[in-house]
């Protein structure tokens, strides 16, 4: 399942990570540089989905399905925020490529949900395997200490950001 490759995106990564670290850094550029990081997360994955044929959007799907076996299409939109004929276009497809079968609800029928094929299993061993394995190896070369403080900080920040946006007036 490959679509159009969009322009690959370059951080200026260097040059604002350095000054962002600067002592004399203002709060714009830090800001900028840490949002920066964050947009390479999804660079990397992008960047990984697409060796394996899989475009952006699908790569999410199948990651959180990875984690999540038996998840429902309204489960895969609310995690992953796409759009609801994107999530149904994605699982059709891999449904029709013989990876997932979906399966009714026990609770409701009209729900369906969404489980790995035994050629579904051995993709996501091929293709989910070796990423958690790299994130767990990436993760391990932070000191305990750091790891700690990395989670504690960025949860200080988005908790911030979270009270200062909710209490915008629109």
């Amino acid at each position: 399942m490959t679509h159009s490759q969009p322009t690959e995106f370059e951080p200026p990564r260097a040059d604002v990570i350095e000054h962002a670290q600067a002592a004399y850094s203002d709060l714009d550029t830090q800001l900028t540089a840490f949002f920066e990081e964050f947009r390479r997360v999804d660079l990397i994955y992008g960047a990984y989905g697409r060796r394996c044929g899989l475009s952006f959007s699908a790569y999410l799907i199948f990651d959180y399905i990875c984690e999540n076996d038996g998840t429902s299409q309204r489960e895969i939109c609310a995690y992953t925020l796409l759009p609801r004929q994107t999530v149904n276009n994605v699982i059709n497809a891999l449904a029709s490529q013989g990876l997932l079968r979906l399966e009714g609800s026990k609770h409701d029928k009209r729900v369906k949900r969404i489980h790995f094929t035994d050629e579904g299993e051995r993709y996501r061993h091929e293709v989910a395997t070796p990423v958690r394995e790299a994130e767990l190896q990436a993760m391990a070369a932070l000191e305990p200490d750091e790891r700690r403080a990395m989670i504690a900080y960025v949860d200080k920040f988005m908790n911030a950001l979270e009270q200062r946006i909710g209490g915008l007036e629109v």
